[in-house]
């Protein structure tokens, strides 16, 4: 009878227990979506408004906010959140909101704008050849005396001053007829003066069509090769240049043999690759495109999209590609595998990605093979597409070297990156980047204890593959960094390495590589990095897919 009582209390306990669990479930019910925005000056405020199935309490992360009430009970409630101090920092600030019920956990993150931040509607706008008005909304809490915008070309200019409603403002443009072919592009700055200096907040781009938006009607000339150089030292390296977004009668008038001539030359500027210019094989290929324009209805060879939206990003139909590299290698008896494709976009826009990482279909093993998309930067024969042609197409494509530059926002790189590193290095590529301070286990420790190299500022830089912490490039500035200066030591090497693989079959040592170096060094890019506010750009794309093997 004892034990029987017993069993009916313990059975009455957990009855009790899940019932209590039950009420006590916490949750909420939140009006918002999206973070809470408050004003740069102090005394800001929002209002978050939710339902709460219990009573709950809240917590802020930062002590530049207040909130009240910081606690209550279930129904229907309301925090009002207070900026306890202006945000007279450069960037916005973040931080969070805790709600807490029942064990229920729901967190909102509240930013304060930067009183000199500036907010834009949109940074990317499209404009018609016939050009006209535009206008550009933003919001900003810097007065307009300290405000600056000016436009990068001419073409685009500015009436009056912006016409203000509260914080809001509307830029009206005028926007001049494009008299050319080709689309073109320019940037609006935006900028806070203080004290005589001026510092850049954003930029707004905007890209306007040619006059042509006409498609093509002859294609004879579709898939006609021309030699631009036959190595003389070697097995030839094989690199095939084609264009996008090029018409017919482009290809007609001498427009786009033009342009793949500027490119071949364009990437033979920087060392070493221009003193051991002659183990290269270079091609173009002709590529007739329906129309000269790109976005949304109009038809290109490779259908290559360009990202915008703040972005420099570049897309296009790979495996096209591949089968106009491919009809080269038949002709001219070249490993596919191990050719460099570049592809040249019919635009000014500021823009460049490249992918490798393909496989073969057939062999399935990671080859050379990679594509380097770019446009003509601003025009055929600016420094900005010389520049980044040579940091796409020999940085990234042939060398497969890193990116050497970071953004704050990115903060420490994630172990997963690292790790995808780690492989491309398991390859012997992203030679120029590491994860270790230690100077003699770094991937450059021997440049770092030879005399020879004490004068190019080598060491262990904080900042690479885009995250600020936690990656680390050989030097402070390089082509792989701002695009300019040149390739430092060890991208010079890895790329020295790669023309003596495959046009000598022979690895080279340390002292094979500065021996050649120390007779070169001399002829090496000491270009400065522009003044003009350029987009970021993103990381090379590695593929790891396979690509076709044939026509």
């Amino acid at each position: 009878m004892k034990r029987l009582f017993l069993f009916s209390l313990w059975i009455l306990s957990v009855i009790l227990v899940s019932s209590c669990s039950e009420e006590e479930s916490g949750g909420f019910s939140i009006d918002i979506t999206e973070d809470v925005v408050l004003t740069s000056e102090e005394g800001a405020r929002a209002i978050v408004s939710f339902t709460s199935n219990l009573g709950w309490m809240a917590s802020v992360s930062a002590d530049w906010l207040e909130i009240s009430p910081d606690e209550g009970q279930a129904g229907s409630n309301a925090i009002l959140i207070t900026a306890l101090t202006e945000n007279d920092s450069d960037n916005a600030r973040t931080a969070t909101l805790t709600l807490m019920s029942g064990g229920v956990r729901q967190e909102i993150t509240v930013r304060q704008e930067s009183v000199n931040d500036i907010q834009l509607e949109q940074t990317r706008y499209q404009v018609g050849a016939e050009g006209g008005t535009l206008n550009i909304a933003f919001s900003t809490a810097i007065s307009l005396d300290n405000l600056t915008i000016w436009s990068t070309e001419r073409w685009v200019n500015q009436d009056n001053l912006p016409s203000r409603s509260l914080t809001d403002y509307q830029l009206i443009l005028n926007v001049e007829a494009n008299p050319d072919h080709q689309s073109r592009s320019a940037s609006v700055i935006f900028a806070k003066e203080e004290n005589g200096e001026q510092t850049v907040l954003d930029t707004v781009t905007i890209i306007q069509e040619g006059t042509s938006g006409i498609e093509s009607e002859d294609d004879s000339e579709y898939g006609v090769i021309n030699v631009l150089q036959e190595a003389t030292v070697g097995n030839g390296i094989p690199i095939v240049i084609m264009g996008d977004g090029f018409i017919d009668t482009e290809i007609t008038d001498g427009t786009y043999l033009q342009v793949m001539q500027q490119a071949c030359e364009n990437l033979f500027t920087e060392e070493p690759i221009s003193s051991l210019r002659d183990y290269f094989d270079v091609y173009s290929i002709t590529a007739v495109s329906a129309n000269n324009l790109f976005g949304n209805g109009y038809d290109t060879a490779f259908d290559c999209e360009l990202e915008g939206n703040g972005t420099t990003g570049i897309s296009g139909d790979e495996n096209a590609v591949r089968r106009y590299v491919n009809r080269v290698a038949q002709a001219y008896n070249i490993d596919a595998d191990k050719a460099l494709a570049v592809v040249i976009l019919n635009t000014h826009e500021y823009a460049g990605t490249t992918y490798f990482g393909y496989t073969n279909t057939l062999t399935q093993s990671v080859i050379d093979f990679a594509i380097a998309y770019c446009p003509v930067i601003d025009n055929l024969n600016s420094e900005s597409f010389r520049q980044v042609l040579v940091h796409e197409a020999v940085g990234h494509g042939f060398a497969k070297l890193e990116d050497e530059y970071a953004y704050e926002e990115n903060g420490a790189i994630p172990a997963s990156e690292i790790a995808d590193v780690r492989y491309l290095q398991s390859l012997g590529w992203a030679q120029n980047v590491d994860f270790t301070t230690d100077r003699s286990a770094v991937l450059w420790s021997e440049f770092l204890s030879d005399d020879r190299y004490t004068s190019e500022g080598l060491g262990i830089y904080e900042g690479a593959c885009t995250y600020i912490k936690g990656a680390y490039r050989p030097t402070e500035n390089s082509m792989m960094n701002e695009n300019t200066n040149g390739f430092n030591a060890p991208s010079r090497r890895a790329i020295y390495n790669r023309i003596m693989e495959d046009g000598t079959g022979n690895t080279p040592t340390y002292e094979d590589f500065l021996t050649f170096d120390q007779q070169h060094r001399s002829l090496l890019s000491r270009g400065s990095a522009s003044t003009e506010k350029r987009i970021p750009f993103a990381r090379p794309r590695f593929v790891g897919k396979s690509i076709s093997a044939s026509e």
